[in-house]
């Protein structure tokens, strides 16, 4: 088995189109389909199902994809560090990040690490909680930035900050003059929150059930800046990280408490992998940012 082989597979994976991954590998599509041939024929099995002129992943195909790009990454860390990455001269770095985070967090330590490393490249995904814990683990991010803790046995968390949730409302609302209000305050107070798919809105619910009321939502937006937006122009309250509330002055933040509503973020790593220096450098100053 060789590299290109595993580099032919997980293209053609993605494209599911011979023609469109031998340009992006920049070969010809014979010396292609004889690579993913010759690798079909050393596990056994196709990889691929034939649909007329597309390819789709086989179940077999699904089961190795995942064995595949962990194993590319490991070469990779592999080749960077006996190549002198310690000194990060060359390299890419890909990060999954939760979207407040990628907001909030994230855009700082990138400057400064492009500032630092101008010959290394980043690639940063907006992604949400789930998918980025099964990216790390099929091995297509080296790092993510989202919640701790993890419900996957494969991941472990470094710890970054705790992130007190806040309501926030208009200059007109009714509560615009409140510094602080508890859970139990909110029965009855419209709320615009995060679809119920999202973590957060999970803390957000458990909160209020242990708090004893059943929150009014008639609205659900899918991103945090949109909730920050409708509040500026309506007499509905909204429920946001603190850090994102802060990001629009023209809002009233308002303190939650008895109890406070506290998600923890964290550095999210597949367990058991090694860690390229470019990965474990932006990890450095991304906490130190964060402090």
């Amino acid at each position: 088995m060789e590299i290109r082989q595993l580099r032919y597979f997980l293209d053609i994976a993605e494209t599911e189109h011979l023609t469109q991954s031998a340009e992006n590998l920049f070969v010809t599509q014979s010396t292609l389909s004889h690579g993913l041939r010759q690798l079909e024929e050393e596990l056994g099995v196709s990889l691929f199902d034939r649909l007329g002129r597309g390819l789709r992943l086989s179940q077999a195909g699904v089961e190795f994809r995942g064995y595949a790009s962990r194993t590319l990454k490991e070469i990779e860390a592999g080749r960077m560090a006996l190549a002198g990455l310690s000194e990060l001269q060359f390299g890419k770095l890909t990060i999954g990040v939760f979207p407040t985070f990628l907001n909030t967090v994230v855009p700082a330590t990138v400057a400064a690490f492009t500032k630092a490393h101008p010959q290394l490249t980043i690639e940063v995904k907006d992604l949400r909680a789930g998918p980025i814990e099964d990216l790390l683990v099929r091995g297509d991010l080296d790092m993510g930035i989202g919640f701790h803790p993890s419900k996957h046995a494969d991941i472990e968390v470094e710890p970054l900050f705790d992130e007190r949730m806040v309501l926030v409302v208009g200059k007109t609302h009714p509560l615009a003059d409140r510094r602080s209000i508890s859970l139990r305050q909110l029965a009855g107070v419209p709320l615009a929150l995060l679809p119920r798919s999202f973590a957060t809105r999970g803390l957000i619910d458990s909160s209020l059930r242990k708090a004893g009321i059943e929150p009014s939502v008639p609205v659900q937006m899918e991103s945090v800046e949109a909730l920050l937006g409708v509040c500026l122009f309506g007499s509905i309250a909204a429920i946001v990280p603190e850090r994102a509330a802060l990001q629009t002055p023209e809002l009233r933040i308002i303190a939650l408490t008895h109890p406070t509503i506290i998600r923890h973020a964290g550095i999210l790593w597949r367990r058991g992998t090694s860690r390229s220096p470019a990965a474990r450098r932006f990890s450095e100053m991304l906490i130190s940012s964060c402090r």
